[in-house]
């Protein structure tokens, strides 16, 4: 039994090191059970379509899929559509979709904590002449991961689709934010952990077993009965010598926080604002 945990040592190792990675991603990302929600004074409306772009059954069906991607996320994520001429540029965007967040003190764990607000103005509709704005608002946790460029990516997705298919658009909008908060879209899903850990295996599997076949299982000493002993054990010092090495480390920090400013409340958030 013990040669056999020693052949098949290297097994155990990878498989032990692979969950010991996955159970660190779920407790980072969350998912290890679920965030339980901490701040209880924002409302509990999450769909606000003052434009009037989306059906009765469509609100239902984003509410319980904002609900479902909050749980696994910890954020609070919220829309706000709207049709308004007046609010004409990324500035007055950003003022409005801040100051919504920040007077139903959204966010996931305290009020103006983690959470993003995505705020979609129809102004064509009442204005033919009038550009429909978006902007999307970030704070928190939300804030700090996203950064310029993913937030314009989120942007574009949703614009992509949304003159013609809101509802659609919104659904890529909470799905988009579920991703890129819950680390699936970091280049290195679950899958490919478990995928590289089969692969070590299988790969050291076959290496033993072609090692194995070119053995030889014999010793110089297999066919002598009795092994000679050397009693005259010396220890001769030659010399010494030591090398040293400096190791320079880096010193980079991270992305995230793309569009930082402060709030007219005098709360911190980021985001970015599009067209369409």
């Amino acid at each position: 039994m013990k040669n056999y945990f020693k052949h098949f040592r290297i097994i155990f190792i990878v498989v032990a090191v692979m969950l010991v990675i996955f159970i660190g991603i779920k407790v980072a990302n969350g998912t290890l059970g679920g965030y339980k929600r901490t701040n209880n004074n924002a409302p509990a409306e999450r769909v606000y379509d003052y434009a009037d772009k989306l059906t009765d059954e469509q609100e239902n069906k984003l509410r319980a899929l904002i609900a479902q991607k909050e749980n696994e996320i910890g954020c609070d994520i919220v829309l706000v559509t709207i049709a308004d001429p007046s609010i004409d540029s990324d500035y007055a965007m950003m003022n409005y979709a801040d100051d919504f967040y920040d007077d139903n003190q959204y966010g996931y764990d305290v009020p103006w904590g983690d959470g993003a607000l995505y705020l979609d103005n129809w102004a064509r509709d009442v204005d033919p002449l009038a550009d429909n704005y978006c902007w999307f608002s970030t704070c928190g946790r939300v804030e700090r991961k996203y950064s310029t460029s993913d937030i314009n990516w989120l942007i574009e997705d949703v614009c992509r689709t949304v003159n013609s298919d809101p509802y659609g658009a919104y659904v890529t909008y909470v799905n988009s934010l579920s991703r890129t908060m819950s680390g699936k879209d970091d280049g290195f899903p679950e899958s490919f952990i478990w995928a590289a850990a089969i692969f070590i295996t299988v790969v050291y599997i076959i290496c033993n077993v072609i090692n194995n076949k070119g053995k030889k299982t014999t010793k110089s000493d297999t066919y002598i009965s009795r092994v000679p002993h050397f009693h005259d054990r010396r220890d001769i010092f030659l010399t010494k010598h030591t090398t040293t090495r400096h190791i320079q480390r880096s010193s980079g920090g991270g992305g995230g926080g793309g569009g930082h400013h402060i709030s007219s409340g005098g709360h911190s958030h980021g985001g970015g604002g599009g067209r369409h």
